[in-house]
């Protein structure tokens, strides 16, 4: 039977829904039309097509009398348009699969995976250590690489210290897992953990995560799994040690201008309670730092701390991290370079 396209109508009442689509699609310009293009799957694509190949041809009247119906379909609507990230949801469900819609919403400002990702930053350590000892280690080792270092150093804190070293391991070893495997993940977290709770690196990459939840470790907890990677894989052992940066090591890792414009950055209270917990765990460090201010300064440095109440492991080594996080802003920012460490 012939299409009754093909009998080239002379009124938008006699095409399909499909045929005025494709209609107002090839009218649009080549840029406008090429970011819709841009945004639909294939399988729409083919439809258009297929819709457009029916017309033989589209007169000036027709196109405009298809125009004016769609806007006549506007200007009739009775409901009033909602905005919002709920009413998004909804629209991008009718209109999409899940799998979509999760990887177009985790592009949104608290939406989708990505509101996973932020609830699960709240959750406490307590609560996300049972949670993570049910998942294998490969999918653990995943959770943990998307939280904050603090938090991850927190979890390893009070787990079962051959649990730790056993993630720590999984993450030095693996590869960071694709945007794809992290929606599917998301989904997964927030049906089996945050629901019950409210009722990818290169290689170089990963050892960087594992450095820094390490640097969140307390002192001895971070040697104690160090020597356990020693043990278990040398070779990932010797590349996590190169990406680990400690408050111990800035008297190897600097060079004298580097101290220097460090230490303009740093507050005085918060470099002052480093110091003085440094001289317990890192007195190279602390002689490294005072031999870059001035004597004077050094000399008032030395005696506040003398007069100072002795400090807290705790508030110490924070007070360490915080030096080591604003360090790695500046090389990050181009201000300062590491001096590589030793082989």
């Amino acid at each position: 039977m012939t299409s009754p396209t093909r009998a080239n109508p002379s009124s938008a009442t006699a095409l399909t829904k499909a045929h005025k689509a494709a209609v107002i699609l090839s009218a649009l310009s080549s840029e406008t039309a090429s970011a819709i293009i841009q945004e639909i799957s294939d399988a729409h694509l083919k439809a258009f097509a297929r819709a457009f190949s029916d017309l033989k041809s589209v007169p000036a009247p027709l196109l405009h009398a298809i125009a004016q119906e769609f806007l006549l379909e506007v200007e009739q609507s009775s409901a009033e348009l909602m905005g919002g990230l709920e009413e998004t949801k909804k629209m991008l469900a009718s209109l999409a699969a899940d799998d979509r819609v999760n990887r177009i919403l985790a592009e949104l400002h608290g939406g989708g995976s990505a509101s996973v990702w932020k609830r699960l930053a709240a959750s406490k350590p307590e609560h996300l250590l049972p949670f993570l000892q049910t998942q294998r280690r490969p999918i653990a080792a995943a959770i943990i690489s998307k939280l904050d270092f603090e938090q991850a150093a927190g979890i390893f804190s009070i787990a079962d210290p051959q649990y730790a070293h056993a993630i720590l391991t999984e993450l030095a070893r693996g590869t960071p897992p694709s945007q794809e495997a992290l929606n599917n993940l998301a989904a997964a977290i927030e049906e089996d953990f945050l629901k019950m709770q409210a009722a990818t690196p290169s290689g170089d990459g990963v050892n960087e995560i594992v450095s820094e939840i390490i640097n969140f470790l307390p002192s001895t907890k971070r040697e104690a799994f160090l020597q356990h990677l020693d043990a278990e894989d040398k070779e990932i052992a010797q590349a996590v040690r190169r990406a680990v940066l400690t408050f111990q090591d800035l008297h190897f890792r600097l060079n004298e201008a580097g101290a220097s414009a460090l230490l303009r950055d740093i507050e005085k209270e918060t470099l002052l309670k480093a110091l003085q917990f440094g001289k317990t765990n890192a007195s190279e460090t602390v002689t490294f730092l005072m031999a870059n201010v001035s004597k004077r300064m050094a000399d008032q440095y030395s005696e506040e701390i003398s007069n100072a109440e002795p400090i807290s492991e705790d508030d110490g080594e924070r007070a360490q991290r915080i030096i080591i996080r604003k360090l790695r802003e500046l090389v990050q920012m181009g201000e300062l370079k590491l001096i590589p460490p030793p082989t």
